[in-house]
């Protein structure tokens, strides 16, 4: 049980660090809702939000082929179309329907975007020269390099111009800030009206930097996420080191269980037939009705609290372990963390309802409503009647009891138990069988 929890959560932690990964991806946040005919979209991992209007289409890598917003974005390959925008570097482009304009969004990831980190503070001349190194040399193209104070941000300006028959035109705003360059761009590649850069320059000025960071900022928060997604996946990975070693264990301690019970039974069985057992003074007799109730009482105790404090303490090292990767500032690894927690609950309550389902089949309690079992204690052994066939035990092979609901359980492996009814008997007689069972099990 321990260990198929162990590969459980092996399985959800290896899922969730992929998702992890993604979201650290330069993806498109959902729009907040619509104000003014604008909606804000949100991109996290560039620090950036930028307000559009509502009629806007966006596109990515993200979106199937078969997503609606290409065919409304005049796009008819949109898979040769992703593969372009994966080798630019693209982070979206937004479509403008009223004039069949596109404009690109791309982050420009680079050692030298990094070692630069901010030119927001570069004066005009330096800004110039910096964004003139980047252009690449080309035949029968024509450059002209200016800068521009957007509200956040200083930004270079770039036009470019083939001068072939078939050139195109393109304009580019660019900057670095917080170690990244980004750029936004339009080319009358495929714009119906030609190189609207009015449409460019609106959208632009609707840009707002959420976060600016000094390199030293940058740098600590870099460790801090390092740390925290080290401290929430570590920890994941040392709970299934305990649980596995928890679980090796159990395998000892039972197998060395499992031997001495088999010398008990043989033992037993042996002096049994030699007629040294005694087989006519019955302690107790206990009748039990297995019907809807006792199913459920069962099935609730089997896996929610027969390992309750194993589980206990796992949980109190998960919860040290994410809460201290939340303390560091991650809502991601707190967001991971409470999914992670859901889905390991979901998979033992989904584990419940079967066994329990299980078991009213296997008894037919639907059809009958109960049946009733009969518990014979001896002095030696015990035995079962009524459900299944006649069945004995020696109380060796008792290897957990729990006492729940008025139903006393004894494990006789490590997920199936006997269930008696403790309140058929007398009162006067219920922790006199208990302490009984107790000491002869012991």
């Amino acid at each position: 049980m321990i260990y198929a929890n162990a590969k459980r959560v092996g399985l959800v932690l290896s899922l969730l660090f992929v998702l992890g990964l993604i979201c650290y991806l330069p993806v498109q946040a959902a729009g907040t809702e619509t104000q003014n005919g604008y909606r804000t979209d949100k991109y996290v991992m560039q620090y950036l939000t930028i307000d559009v209007p509502e009629d806007y289409i966006v596109l990515d890598t993200s979106l199937k082929d078969a997503d609606y917003r290409w065919v409304d974005a005049e796009i008819n390959d949109p898979g040769t179309i992703k593969k372009e925008y994966e080798s630019r570097g693209v982070v979206a482009v937004y479509f403008i329907p009223g004039t069949h304009s596109y404009i690109y969004f791309i982050q420009k990831k680079s050692d030298e975007a990094l070692k630069t980190f901010d030119i927001t503070e570069y004066s005009d001349d330096d800004l110039i020269a910096y964004a003139k190194k980047q252009l690449p040399e080309m035949e029968d193209t024509v450059y002209d390099v200016s800068t521009y104070d957007h509200p956040d941000m200083k930004m270079y300006r770039v036009s470019v111009v083939q001068t072939t028959d078939d050139g195109i035109s393109e304009v580019i705003y660019g900057t670095i800030v917080n170690g990244m360059g980004i750029q936004f761009s339009m080319d009358d590649s495929r714009n119906r009206e030609g190189l609207k850069e009015e449409l460019l320059l609106d959208f632009i000025n609707h840009i707002k930097l959420t976060t600016k960071m000094t390199r030293e900022e940058y740098s600590a928060r870099v460790r801090k996420t390092w740390i925290t997604i080290g401290c929430f996946f570590g920890g994941g990975i040392l709970l299934m080191v305990i649980m596995y070693i928890i679980s090796k264990q159990q395998k000892k301690k039972k197998k060395k269980k499992i031997d001495t019970v088999s010398k008990k039974l043989y033992d037993f069985r042996m002096r049994r037939k030699d007629g040294k057992v005694d087989l006519t003074n019955i302690k107790y007799e206990v009748e039990t009705d297995y019907d809807a109730k006792l199913i459920e009482a069962y099935s609730t105790y089997n896996f929610w609290f027969k390992n309750i404090k194993k589980e206990l303490v796992m949980a109190l090292i998960y919860v040290a372990f994410v809460g201290y990767a939340t303390y560091l500032g991650s809502t991601f690894v707190c967001i991971v963390g409470i999914t992670v927690a859901f889905l390991l609950l979901y998979f033992k309550f989904s584990g419940k309802e079967k066994f329990q389902d299980n078991q009213m089949k296997r008894y037919e309690i639907k059809k009958k409503k109960s049946v009733t079992a009969v518990y014979r204690f001896y002095d030696e052994f015990f035995t079962l009647s009524g459900i299944d066939s006649i069945a004995e035990y020696i109380y060796p092979q008792v290897f957990k009891m729990a006492n729940y609901q008025g139903y006393l359980l004894l494990y006789i492996s490590d997920d199936n138990a006997l269930v008696i009814d403790v309140e058929k008997l007398p009162d006067e007689d219920r922790t006199a069988f208990i302490n009984f069972i107790y000491e002869k099990s012991r």
